[in-house]
């Protein structure tokens, strides 16, 4: 099965079109630092820059780009609200970036609802004539999303996620030990996240513990989000929190994330592994050491390989683990290489997890109750 690199390269050399990219940004300098970045590969080329949301929707329509790079602070309409008219029209990828977010970071959230699909610190850009690493890896995540398949909304083809799943399983009984469920995401995370967590209930004997890979400061607004819109409690992680029922906690920026076998969370700020803090390697190792055939690993949309080695070791120590499909994925990368390492136990469509998730549940409390 080919790398991600090598899905993408062939995916260019069929098209042997460069990816025609549209730039929206109201600051000058911004707009030459991309055009710029952008200059250095022949697979780009820039066929528009604008500095409005009004325009940027003008501009969508009437250029039909193959990707947007899209500001949060524009005059007129907003970039949230420039992402949204624009999705309504025209199925193309866009990518939010921005320098800060001060108050928008639940905004920038229900733009990831509208269908943008990755958020991008636009301060760190500034350093790529000195690190070529954050230009190789900008390019690179440009170039795969700009492959994505996108629709109103949402990724063309994935349904709306269905109401909160009546699944029938045991009540929660005091005491009883919940199921430990751990899921890495990068790309596209923040939506899919959302839409699995809406089918679960909040009375469930499982605690969740997530991985999402994003740029540093809007991890906050996407626990709000999350909490805000699904039944669960969602909270960023702290040391010591004890696992609970009905429970998400999310790994915190640039810490580490496991569980020990007390039921408790531990965060620790070790090197990253393959470039990321949090990872999801270690979560996962944690979990197949710790609980064992009492653990979950889900691995969903995202670019790269984390997780697909600590997925393993899940499922080798007796765990259950589950891979999202390619349909369903914005980037199969992460998904791909756990399923190339036969780390998945099951590659299921995002909107079958949450049910799969529910019967592992209830299979581990007859169990119990047995």
């Amino acid at each position: 099965m080919p790398t991600d690199q090598e899905k993408l390269m062939r995916d260019n050399s069929e098209i042997h079109e460069p990816i025609r990219v549209l730039i929206v940004d109201d600051v000058k300098s911004a707009r030459d630092l991309l055009r710029d970045i952008l200059a250095t590969d022949p697979g780009f080329e820039v066929i528009g820059e604008v500095a409005d949301g009004l325009k940027a929707v003008e501009s969508a329509l009437l250029l039909r780009p193959n990707l947007i790079t899209m500001d949060i602070r524009l005059p007129g309409l907003d970039g949230f609200q420039a992402v949204e008219r624009i999705l309504a029209e025209v199925p193309v990828p866009i990518v939010m970036i921005t320098a800060s977010m001060g108050n928008q970071e639940e905004k920038l959230f229900r733009a990831f609802n509208a269908g943008a699909l990755d958020v991008l610190d636009k301060q760190e850009l500034y350093l790529w004539r000195t690190r070529p690493e954050i230009r190789n890896g900008f390019l690179r995540k440009l170039r795969a999303l700009a492959l994505t398949r996108v629709g109103r909304g949402w990724v063309r083809g994935l349904p709306e996620p269905d109401p909160i799943i009546t699944h029938r399983h045991p009540q929660v009984e005091a005491g009883a030990s919940p199921l430990v469920i751990a899921i890495a995401a990068s790309t596209g995370g923040p939506g899919a996240l959302m839409r699995l967590f809406k089918q679960i209930p909040s009375q469930v004997n499982g605690c969740f513990l997530v991985v999402q890979h994003m740029s540093r400061g809007f991890l906050g607004g996407l626990v709000r989000w999350l909490d805000d819109e699904v039944g669960l409690e969602v909270r960023e992680a702290r040391e010591d929190d004890p696992l609970l029922p009905g429970l998400v906690l999310v790994a915190p920026d640039d810490y580490h994330i496991q569980v020990t076998d007390w039921g408790t969370v531990r965060l620790n700020k070790s090197l990253p592994i393959n470039g990321h803090r949090p990872s999801a390697e270690l979560l996962f190792d944690s979990v197949a050491n710790c609980y064992g055939k009492r653990g979950v690993g889900i691995i969903l949309t995202g670019m790269g390989s984390d997780g697909a080695t600590g997925l393993k070791t899940l499922k080798e120590s007796g765990g259950h683990t589950i891979a999202q499909d390619e349909e369903t994925s914005i980037i199969f990368g992460m998904p791909r290489a756990a399923i190339e390492k036969n780390a998945a136990e099951m590659v299921l469509p995002l909107e079958k997890i949450g049910l799969q998730i529910l019967t592992w549940i209830s299979e581990q409390q007859r169990v119990e109750i047995e």
